[in-house]
């Protein structure tokens, strides 16, 4: 695992607030780390806030060693940069850290920042990575981090590979961001949940920022009481002065990515590690730790599978499952399993067989539900429990062998569910739904007559096809277990639809074969009477039967084929859904084909008295354009013509000044109406002055 130190300068008094250290993540397997990474400074501060734009190193695994995962943190001062670019590939960070130093009166802020690269390092493989587009932005900043030495950024990725030469290992990451500085000189660190079974090859490692070689006043690294050094990389008094153990690199600025072989100072058995930090005056935030020890132990956990039905001796089966993934050793053979309602035990189990590294294995019990147990509980199965709370089996991670299952006794006995209205037309099967081939079945109706269920013969399977309104029971048969269910069954009437009438509706010029219809029109036909139903109109027979995409503007609707097309109309009844189909046959009419336009209507005032008798009847063959069939009326409106209101009683005779418009309705035998004008013009006669002799 990683563990990152950021360290700053200080003379002046400090108050810090930090985020603890804890247990992020573990490995178990034939697993060991590398780590690569570089500063972004140019040099040890104080240095001027000089940052290089991006940085580069080398990843590089040895033959036989796979790669297994990868961990990129970054960090600098400041509120912190959350997206950066590596290998040219954007990365946003997926846990952030952060860090307030009160010093002398101002707040320094500083940041650290995870994201899991796993899939970005395995598309790449090796070679150079280059860490870019980190922007600290503290020139926006209210504080001078520049001149007093606080000024840091740079990056690590941690790799986890495999390699079968190893001995079974346990690598655990801590991270957090805690610190020690000149006024507060000692941090004690405690790294939990670890299973060493040796100290063979075992090691810390750690990353620090903001080590100044130039620095060395009491700032020492302790792990388990023992100071640690590395000389001449890592003197004793000097933990933190930028160098890469990996690389034997000392000029790493500003940041250390170490390690230290830890074999004489962890022992067997150890589930702790100790580690203590002193500075004399250095300011160090430790982001990361990552150990690997030797570790050979089972990790048992177990999950519920299934539970079956609740038999009407109050027993249920429960199919569960017990894994040792996570784990450096086989899990034993016979170990405990114990089951619980809420906190009450209600039976054991053990394993069967002893379950290899990265194995499960399946099992079921019957459970005894005692009487009064309420129905509704919680199913607790633990793995390495021998019914006493106690383990007997020691493990790589102790607090993670218990399952919890929510049951309500109400659901796990047959249930054929409630009583069923189904159409006539529909099929109907009721299902046992036990999921289990060792149950046999009987199915039974009730005889009305004697007033007893009887058996149906040949009716052994775990569903049944109804095809008769009745009382249906169930009964299953597993050894012991014995359950049974009723259900009634009512089939229910279709609605009968009315035949309704052809619907006609007039086009309209030019005749296209297309205009709107009222389908509701013939609702009450189709209804015929029945009470409690509802008329939908679709447009093919498989929708109707579906019910899906009904015309959704049935008043409105215009036929889709010209002239004639047939719809289907869905009567439904309203309590239980039972429908049938119609159909409805819909034809467009044609409108009258008059003259358009009609000519003006010319009289000359032969008198001159600005009147004339207009003969309105003799447009009729100009209008009518040799069609038969047509009645044609004369309106003084476009409003009366188009209703037929108020012809014009004396269309032969009609006095006029001319200067307006006549309006005429023509209607066939369908009653389609269309409606034209025409002017009427008062001509004037030419006046000549005769003189007298």
């Amino acid at each position: 695992m990683k563990k990152f130190l950021h360290c700053f300068f200080f003379l002046l008094p400090t108050l810090i607030w930090s985020q603890q250290v804890e247990l992020f993540e573990q490995f178990n397997g034939r697993y060991d780390y590398t780590a690569l990474g570089n500063t972004m400074n140019t040099g040890e501060n104080p240095n001027g806030c000089n940052f290089v734009d991006s940085s580069s190193a080398e990843f590089q695994l040895q033959p036989g060693q796979t790669f297994v995962s990868a961990h990129l943190y970054w960090a600098g001062s400041g509120l912190g940069d959350f997206n950066v670019t590596l290998n040219g590939n954007l990365v946003a960070a997926q846990r952030t850290f952060s860090h307030n130093l009160l010093n002398n009166g101002g707040n320094f802020d500083f940041f650290a920042a995870y994201a899991n690269i796993t899939n970005l390092v395995n598309n790449i493989g090796e070679g150079t990575y280059t860490f870019s587009d980190l922007d600290l932005g503290l020139d926006n900043q209210p504080l001078d981090y520049c001149s007093g030495g606080l000024d840091f950024a740079g990056w690590a990725i941690i790799i986890i590979y495999e390699d079968p030469t190893l001995n079974l290992n346990q690598i655990s990451l801590f991270d957090g961001l805690d610190s020690v500085s000149a006024n507060n000189n000692n941090l004690q660190i405690i790294l939990d949940n670890l299973s060493i079974a040796s100290n063979d090859l075992a090691k810390i490692g750690f990353l620090a920022w903001e080590g100044d070689a130039a620095i060395a006043i009491n700032e020492t690294l302790q792990i388990n009481g023992t100071t640690m050094s590395d000389p001449p990389l890592n003197p004793a008094n000097n933990a933190f002065n930028g160098t890469n153990s990996f690389t034997g690199s000392n000029q790493m600025y500003n940041m250390d990515l170490d390690f230290y072989p830890v074999e004489n100072v962890v022992a067997p058995g150890d589930t702790t590690i100790t580690i203590d930090l002193t500075s004399g005056q250095d300011f160090v935030m430790i982001n990361n730790v990552i150990t690997i020890v030797n570790s050979e132990l089972p990790d048992a956990t177990i999950v519920i599978d299934n539970l079956g039905v609740l038999c009407a001796n109050n027993t249920i089966d429960v199919e569960y499952t017990v894994s040792n993934f996570n784990s450096t050793a086989p899990l034993e053979i016979n170990t405990p399993i114990a089951f619980y309602r809420d906190n009450i035990l209600i039976g054991q189990s053990q394993t069967l067989t002893e379950i290899a590294i990265g194995a499960s294995e399946s099992n079921t019990i019957t459970l005894n539900i005692p009487a009064g147990t309420p129905p509704v509980f919680t199913l607790r199965a633990v793995v390495d429990d021998d019914g006493t709370g106690m383990s007997t089996v020691d493990e790589i991670v102790e607090d993670n062998n218990e399952f919890d299952l929510p049951v309500d006794l109400n659901l796990q006995g047959l249930n054929l569910g409630p009583d069923l209205n189904p159409c006539v037309v529909d099929t109907v099967i009721l299902d046992a739904a036990l999921n289990d081939p060792d149950f046999t079945y009987q199915w039974s109706v009730y005889n009305n007559i004697t007033m007893q269920f009887e058996a149906i013969p040949n009716e052994t399977n775990a569903t049944y096809e109804v095809t008769a309104t009745g009382r249906y029971l169930l009964e299953a048969f597993k050894g012991i277990c014995f359950v049974s269910d009723e259900i009634e069954v009512t089939f229910q009437p279709l609605p009968v639809p009315g035949t309704p009438d052809l619907l006609i509706a007039c086009d309209t010029i030019p005749n296209d074969g297309f205009t709107e219809f009222d389908l509701t029109i013939r609702d009450a036909q189709i209804q015929n009477g029945q009470p409690n139903t509802t008329v939908t109109y679709f447009r093919t027979e498989a929708t109707a039967q579906s019910g899906n995409f009904p015309i959704t503007n049935p008043t409105t609707f215009e036929n889709t084929e010209p002239d004639i097309q047939t719809i289907y109309a869905r009567l439904e009844e309203t309590t239980y859904g039972c429908f049938d189909i119609v159909e409805l046959d819909l034809r467009v009419d044609m409108a009258p084909m008059i003259t358009d336009p009609i000519d003006s209507y010319l009289v000359c005032d032969t008198d001159q008295d600005g009147v004339e008798v207009y003969d309105l009847r003799s447009k009729d063959a100009e209008i009518l354009n040799t069609q038969v069939g047509l009645d044609l009326t004369y309106h003084t409106s476009e409003a009366d013509a188009t209703s037929g209101n108020a012809p014009i009683m004396n269309d032969t005779a009609y006095p006029s000044g001319g200067g307006v418009l006549i309006w005429v309705r023509a209607i066939n035998s369908a009653g389609c109406v269309t409606v034209g004008s025409f002017s009427l013009v008062l001509g004037q006669v030419p006046f000549t002055d005769i003189p007298v002799a």
